[in-house]
């Protein structure tokens, strides 16, 4: 199959551009896959035996705008104005020190000695500028037969990169794939490894894993090397809540929850990041705070607390932002919490809460009702009473906070309130009695209430 007309014009005309100059130049890693898979390719990587110089003079010649902060290690950054293309040499990397980078790269006019440095054969797959793919290790394959293998001896390609292992992990997530046996065994031997990468790395891998399609199975395939990570993830196996509302252990319970949450609509649909790590860490307190009653029966009386000081702990130690952690901390709090379905109630929970995060942690309690046994699945009409409510206040116009009043700090220096801390008082008070149905956000009803205040 030819695949010429599947490139965009901007990456074509590099490529074209190398290959007229003299040179070797191919689409190279994840996009070639991408086709391969049925997918739409959003980022081009070309490789080419031109070196960083002859690259670099290419574009000047031909007034083609580039960056060459990663020249050392043999890639110059087109940009273009439909996007950024990365060329980067032929090489073969010298001795890992670090379980992550090689001291030293090779430039090279081979192929072969390109493709033999790549972590997994399908993504050492090499498109031609005629559209033609070249493939030297079976990366066509093992697409045909679902599979992640690595690229020559699996053993030295997680010693050379531990980081490799999260991404075959990332990759079954994304693809579901299963990870070829060989190369399993070599993940399992040398993810000790992953304590050597760095937090930042880690969480741009795990976080990403938990937003695709198949990474309930992921964690499932993999549950021992991501406990290196989440250790909590060991105690969630064959935990029994011994719950009339639990008809699954904690584990397959929480990747129900997380197969819950839906994929954002697109050509590359992905979970919510907040949503998906949010679900992982709701449950996450339940072995802490877990009693048995005298009936046998089990009860995890305040683990959703205890569950957001773990999320907090987890996500802190990934270097997770401080917005991501308060967000997915408030999901995590929050998912068990169903307020009374009455409107001054909901009209309160919407006044702390912004829009976005209601809609999220009505995803999330949706996904987590769904998981719970059919006795456990009658909370539904607790969650659908407050959506009604929450709707209804919206459509109304609802105020939600104290500027959403239809009076202000200069309404009330006009009705004679001195300048200074009072004002806010006043407002404060009165979008209490707004809330308490004692007056309506009205200008003049407020202003009459103002006035008994002053």
């Amino acid at each position: 199959m030819n695949y010429r007309s599947d490139i965009p014009s901007y990456v074509s005309d590099i490529l074209d551009l190398v290959n007229s100059a003299g040179y070797e130049a191919y689409v190279v890693g994840g996009a070639v896959r991408d086709l391969l898979v049925g997918r739409r390719p959003h980022d081009f990587d070309l490789a080419s035996d031109a070196t960083p110089d002859q690259i670099v003079k290419l574009f000047e010649e031909n007034h083609i705008r580039y960056v060459d902060m990663a020249a050392k290690h043999g890639t110059i950054t087109a940009i273009t104005p439909d996007g950024n293309i990365e060329i980067t040499t032929f090489r073969s990397d010298g001795i890992y020190e670090d379980a992550r980078h090689p001291a030293d790269v090779t430039f090279t006019r081979s192929i072969e000695e390109d493709v033999s440095r790549r972590d997994f054969t399908i993504n050492s797959l090499y498109l031609d500028p005629d559209g033609e793919i070249r493939d030297l290790t079976g990366g066509m394959e093992d697409i045909s037969k679902h599979l992640i293998r690595a690229v020559g001896d699996p053993v030295r390609r997680f010693e050379e990169d531990a980081l490799r292992i999260l991404r075959a992990i990332r990759f079954e997530a994304l693809l579901g794939f299963d990870i070829e046996p060989k190369t399993k065994d070599a993940m399992d031997q040398k993810a000790s490894n992953l304590e050597l990468i760095s937090s930042e790395r880690i969480q741009s891998e795990f976080i990403y894993m938990l937003r695709c399609p198949f990474a309930s199975k992921a964690i499932r395939d993999n549950l021992d090397i991501l406990s290196i990570i989440l250790p909590e993830l060991r105690l969630m196996k064959g935990f029994d809540q011994k719950s009339r509302y639990h008809d699954l252990d904690m584990l397959e319970h929480t990747l129900k929850v997380l197969d819950g949450i839906p994929l954002r609509e697109g050509d590359r649909p992905l979970r919510d990041s907040e949503l998906a790590a949010a679900a992982l860490l709701h449950d996450m307190g339940k072995p802490s705070s877990f009693v048995i009653d005298r009936h046998g029966f089990g009860h995890m009386k305040g683990h959703p607390e205890i569950s957001k000081e773990i999320a907090i702990r987890v996500l802190s130690g990934l270097k997770c932002t401080k917005a991501f952690i308060n967000d997915v901390a408030g999901l995590v709090e929050l998912h068990d919490t169903f307020i009374p379905c009455e409107k001054t109630a909901v009209h309160r929970f919407m006044c702390e809460h912004d829009e976005a995060f209601l809609a999220r942690l009505a995803l999330l309690q949706r996904a987590d009702i769904d998981a719970h046994s059919e006795l456990g699945k009658s909370r539904i009409v607790k969650l659908e009473g407050r959506l009604e409510l929450e709707k209804q206040l919206r459509d109304e116009g609802a105020a939600f906070s104290v500027s959403d009043l239809k009076i202000g700090g200069d309404d009330l220096i006009r009705l004679g309130v001195p300048t200074g801390p009072r004002i806010g008082q006043i407002l404060d008070e009165l979008f209490e009695l707004y809330l308490n149905g004692q007056t309506s956000n009205e200008a003049f009803a407020l202003e009459q209430k103002a006035k008994g205040l002053i």
